[in-house]
């Protein structure tokens, strides 16, 4: 297949060599944050739900941040924003590495969170500007799926220097990975935009924003994301600590790390799905297909067979949602603020993330158990799939009301 009939621009490679190296190290390294939960709290002798909290604030000063790296990216530039991200990550990894309070925890996870805002969201807008609009879903999907191979390689790293030279050892390995991140930044700062139609009708940022939060599609699709992240940060931070409960603590980052390898297999194939089929049909696919794995989880026997089980399914349907959300902000809004009103959408995940992880502690802190949590998965996957079902991905038609500005 030739670079012509996949409409790949000279600069395709450079950026997408950017974007999935940030994605696999940015996700590598998020993925491993409850592989900490107990030595951090042990050292600190606090409960979970303050290691909890400290998650909380993480993903939700990254849904804060979406938008405003998001909207930095599309004026300034991909490279600079996602620059300005990795020193400030840089710092947080440092305040971490010197934690003797919950404040410090707290802080210190707080400002990662900040740091890491625009990395998924920048990386995946500057592959789509670079791609026509016929390839954006499998390309944005392969890019997606480095993350997968992130997790799967980081988080058994991670696992094992945590059981080996401690904690802190693995805090220094992750300011190692992200100053390989600044690499990355300057092969994204590359991408341009090819889709033709995207600056049609000129916007300003504001007018893009007000435009989006009065689109009933981009409503459905923010507040269905919000149980993407509910799903996957309960898992991310609380499924290790589960597992040692279960004892079955000994496979706790090989656990993560399939869900990692699978997820490249089901992130490339709803990205390849993806400009076949309705992106909104998938999405009510996954989230109807987590909520019946979630289900059957519950009464499954506890077993490492089992559980590895479980962790490969899931990792089908893990970020597979995150190329085809984007997908459906570009089909309808063009490329153009892709990074900012993706962004918006990211802002709701989180605060499902934030939920989960919270809810996730607090939960277990009352009743020494994870049930009720389990459940909220399920009924929030159905309600999820609900949600996206009336969604309509088609472009909005845009009147130029002064077209000598253009």
């Amino acid at each position: 297949m030739s670079s012509k009939s996949l409409n790949i621009s000279y600069t395709m490679p450079i950026v997408l060599i950017g974007a999935a190296g940030l994605i696999l190290i940015s996700r590598g390294m998020h993925n491993s944050w409850g592989l900490l939960l107990i030595p951090l709290t042990d050292h600190l002798n606090v409960g979970r739900e303050i290691y909890s909290i400290g998650i909380a604030f993480n993903v939700l000063f990254t849904g804060l941040g979406a938008p405003i790296f998001g909207a930095l990216a599309d004026k300034y530039g991909p490279g600079k924003a996602i620059f300005v991200g990795v020193i400030l990550q840089l710092i947080s990894q440092f305040w971490l590495s010197n934690v003797s309070s919950s404040f410090d925890l707290i802080g210190a996870l707080l400002l990662g969170g900040f740091a890491a805002a625009g990395f998924i969201g920048i990386a995946m807008a500057a592959v789509g500007r670079s791609v026509k609009p016929e390839n954006r879903s499998l390309f944005v999907g392969l890019v997606m799926a480095s993350g997968g191979l992130g997790q799967f390689l980081i988080t058994p790293l991670m696992n094992s220097i945590i059981q080996n030279s401690g904690w802190l050892t693995a805090i220094y390995l992750l300011m190692f990975f992200s100053s390989i991140l600044i690499i990355f930044s300057y092969l994204i700062s590359f991408s341009k935009d090819t889709d033709s139609n995207s600056n049609s009708v000129k916007q300003t940022v504001s007018e893009a924003f007000k435009e989006a939060v009065q689109n009933k599609n981009f409503n459905l699709l923010t507040l269905g994301f919000f149980v993407c992240g509910f799903h996957v940060t309960f898992i991310g931070t609380h499924f290790p600590a589960y597992l040692q409960d279960q004892d079955l603590g000994s496979i706790a980052g090989w656990s993560l790390a399939l869900i990692g390898l699978f997820n490249i297999f089901g992130t490339l194939m709803y990205g390849y799905l993806g400009d076949r089929i309705a992106k909104k049909n998938l999405l009510v696919s996954i989230y109807t297909l987590r909520a019946l794995v979630f289900l059957i989880f519950i009464f499954m026997p506890k077993t490492e067979f089992t559980v590895l089980f479980f962790a490969g399914t899931l990792g089908l349907l893990w970020l597979a949602t995150v190329p085809l959300t984007s997908g459906v902000i570009s089909d309808i809004f063009g490329s153009s603020f892709t990074s900012m009103l993706f962004g918006i959408t990211l802002f709701s995940h989180n605060l499902g993330s934030v939920l989960g992880s919270w809810l996730g502690g607090r939960i277990f802190d009352q009743y020494q158990s994870y049930d009720v949590m389990w459940i909220a998965c399920v009924v929030l996957g159905l309600l999820a799939a609900l949600l996206h079902f009336p969604i309509k991905g088609t472009a909005i038609q845009r009147i130029n009301l002064n077209p000598a500005t253009n």
